[in-house]
């Protein structure tokens, strides 16, 4: 006896189909559209700016080319890494790591942070003031001297960062807050002498005393020169 199993068949073609388009249709559906990105790691940005920036338009997620979005936001300037991060059903995360300013240097047209690459950033917009040192004399378009006082600053120990204010590329020279001059000269013995220079920090503030200039040129033969 044979058995007519056309119908059967032709009903599992009807039920497939009917899921695959209830699934189409609930997966191009408004519960799955992102309108905004939320942004983590952020230390000197702010959401505001960066959205501003993006400009993310409304998107269904499972249309969302994350490495292409990713591109766009590493192109900012502060940003040196990305990563979007999809969780359901419609959230949109975008994880940045920013760049680290260790310097600003006053320019013609207004302020530039430097990062520890030796990267020009641009101020950030708003009231933020970092604490950072002010580099004068340095040449903008020099790479060299962008990223030798890169290394420099990166180099100044914790303890010393609070009392430096400037270093004046052309003197190869800091200021102290309190105004004495430090003569480095050239970077060379960089950990020798800024170990020199914590011992003889410490050691005026122990005696209570200020110095106008502490010369570290020659580190085996410091000058302190006491006000």
């Amino acid at each position: 006896m044979r058995y007519d199993t056309s119908g059967g068949k032709t009903a599992i073609s009807i039920l497939v189909l009917a899921v695959a388009l209830v699934f189409y249709l609930f997966a191009n559906s408004a519960f799955f559209e992102a309108d905004r990105v939320e942004w983590t790691g952020l230390v000197y940005l702010d959401q505001a700016q960066l959205d501003v920036y993006l400009d993310f338009s409304t998107v269904n997620v499972w249309r969302l080319n994350t490495k292409e979005l990713e591109t766009v936001v590493l192109e900012h300037p502060w940003i040196e890494g990305a990563r979007v991060i999809w969780r359901w059903p419609n959230q949109v995360i975008i994880s940045v790591t920013e760049r680290t300013p260790v310097a600003q240097i006053p320019g013609q047209v207004g302020w530039f942070l430097l990062d520890r690459e030796g990267n020009l950033l641009p101020a950030i917009q708003g009231d933020l003031v970092l604490p950072l040192p002010v580099v004068t004399n340095l040449d903008l378009g020099s790479k060299e001297q962008l990223v030798s006082t890169a290394r420099l600053m990166t180099l100044i120990p914790p303890a010393l960062k609070p009392i430096i204010s400037e270093w004046n590329t052309q003197t190869r020279s800091f200021i102290s807050r309190s105004g004495t001059e430090i003569l480095i000269g050239s970077q060379v013995d960089l950990e020798e002498k800024f170990l020199l220079l914590e011992k003889i920090v410490d050691d005026l503030a122990s005696r209570q005393e200020q110095a106008r200039k502490i010369d570290l040129r020659v580190p085996k033969n410091p000058v302190v020169s006491i006000l």
